[in-house]
C-alpha cells in the first residue's frame, strides 16, 4: 500500500482544532470520545467502553497471525478542578494533572457543566495592580478564576457547581510552513495518528495482527484507563503513543537535547527510570523492528532515551505476568502549554505505525 502523505498532512490540519478543542481534563473527557466515535462510525471495527470510559476499537486481523496489538492514545488532558465558590463568585481550583505555576497567568479556560461550557479567566492574587507580582507564586491556591459574577448566587445561576472540570485553552494555530500550536496536542495529536492508521487499515490489503485501538482515560492522573484496558484485553503486544521532549530551542544545550521538531518520528527506548517507578526500557525487539521498518521504509526518526516522564506503555509492560511493549513518540515543543507539533512528524509517525502494524514479525 502506497501511503498518501500529502492526505495525511491534509487530515491533521482538518482534525487538529476539533480535536484539540474538545475540552477533556482526566476524569472527563466524553466530549472527546463522543467526537472520535462520530469520526469512525462508519468503519469497520467493534466499539464498546468501559468503567473508567475508555473508548476501545477492535478491528479484526485478517492474516494468520494470532497475536493481539494494543496500541493507546490517551485522550485526557492537562487541567483543573473546582474546589471552592467564595462569596464574591471567584472560582478556586485545584489540578488534574501536572500544571506549572508560569501556566496560569492571565488565560483563558472553558469551565464545562451539565448545561454547557462556560468561559473565564484565571488571575493570581497579585495581578498587576494593585500589588504587582514580583516573584512566582508557588501553588495553585494563588489563583482564582474570574466568571463575571457579583457572588455566588450568580455563579450557581451560570450551573457552575465545585466538581466542575475545567480547561486551560489556547486555540490552534498555524506557525509557519509545517507547525501547529494548541491546546492538548499532548495527546490529541496522537489521537489523530491513531484515528488515521486505523483509516489506512480499513483500506489496505496488507495482513495486520488482531488490533484494539484504545483512546485511553485518564493518563495525565497515573495511566489508569490504560491499566484497566490492558487488564481486559490482554495484550501480546502494546504501543503507547505520546509525545516527545522537543528540546531544540534557545539556550538549550544540544547535550539535553531529547528530540528535535521536524527530524522524524521518535522511537521509546526508555523513560522515567530515573525515579525506578513506573518507567520503561521498551520491548528490545520492537525497538530493533521499529528502527528497521523506518530504514526500509525511508521514515525519518529520532530515539526517545528520556529518564523522566511515562506513558501508558509505563504501566501496561508489568501487567497480566508482563507484556512486551513500546512506544511512537511525537516530537512537541513547551509541553503542557502552548503546544506545538511538526505536521512531518506526525506524517512520519502515521507511517512507522502503520508498517509496524502490517511488517513486523511478531
Amino acid at each position: 500500500m502506497i501511503i498518501d502523505k500529502k492526505q495525511i498532512e491534509k487530515d491533521f490540519r482538518k482534525l487538529a482544532a476539533p480535536l484539540c478543542d474538545a475540552t477533556g481534563p482526566a476524569g472527563f473527557e466524553e466530549e472527546v470520545t463522543e467526537l472520535i466515535k462520530s469520526l469512525i462510525k462508519d468503519y469497520k471495527v467493534e466499539i464498546s467502553s468501559d468503567v473508567l470510559g475508555n473508548l476501545i476499537v477492535h478491528k479484526n486481523g485478517n492474516g494468520s497471525k494470532k497475536q493481539k496489538v494494543l496500541v493507546s492514545a490517551h485522550v485526557d488532558e492537562i487541567g483543573l478542578i473546582i474546589r471552592h465558590i467564595d462569596s464574591k463568585g471567584f472560582l478556586w481550583v485545584e489540578t488534574l494533572g501536572g500544571f506549572a505555576p508560569q501556566q496560569f497567568f492571565g488565560k483563558r479556560v472553558v469551565i464545562k457543566t451539565e448545561s454547557g461550557h462556560v468561559n473565564g479567566i484565571v488571575q493570581s492574587i497579585h495581578p498587576g495592580r494593585p500589588d504587582k507580582c514580583t516573584s512566582m507564586p508557588e501553588s495553585v491556591h494563588d489563583f482564582f478564576i474570574e466568571v463575571g459574577a457579583e457572588n455566588a448566587e450568580e455563579v450557581s445561576e451560570m450551573g457552575i457547581e465545585a466538581g466542575n472540570s475545567v480547561s486551560i485553552c489556547y486555540p490552534v494555530i498555524s506557525l509557519g510552513k509545517y507547525r501547529i500550536g494548541g491546546k492538548a496536542m499532548d495527546d490529541r495529536a496522537l489521537v489523530f495518528i491513531l484515528l488515521e492508521t486505523l483509516k489506512l487499515l480499513e483500506n489496505t490489503d496488507e495482513t495486520f495482527p488482531d488490533f484494539y485501538a484504545v483512546f485511553s482515560t485518564q493518563e495525565e492522573i497515573g495511566a489508569r484507563g490504560a491499566i484497566i484496558a490492558a487488564t481486559n484485553i490482554k495484550p501480546d503486544y502494546a504501543l503507547a503513543l505520546d509525545m516527545s521532549l522537543a528540546t531544540d530551542i534557545p539556550k538549550a544545550s544540544e547535550s539535553i537535547y531529547v528530540n528535535s521538531l521536524g527530524k522524524g518520528t521518535s522511537i521509546k527506548v526508555m523513560d522515567k527510570l530515573s525515579t525506578a517507578v513506573n518507567g520503561i526500557i521498551s520491548d528490545r525487539k520492537i525497538v530493533s523492528q521499529m528502527k528497521q521498518i523506518c530504514k526500509n521504509q525511508n521514515i525519518p526518526y529520532q530515539i526517545e532515551a528520556y529518564a523522566a516522564g511515562a506513558t501508558d506503555a509505563s504501566f501496561i509492560q508489568t501487567l497480566n505476568g508482563g507484556i512486551k511493549a513500546g512506544g511512537i513518540n511525537l516530537p512537541m515543543r513547551y509541553v503542557h502549554s502552548y503546544e506545538v507539533v511538526d505536521v512531518r512528524d506526525v506524517v512520519s509517525s502515521v507511517e512507522l505505525l502503520y508498517h509496524f502494524l502490517t511488517k513486523a514479525d511478531l
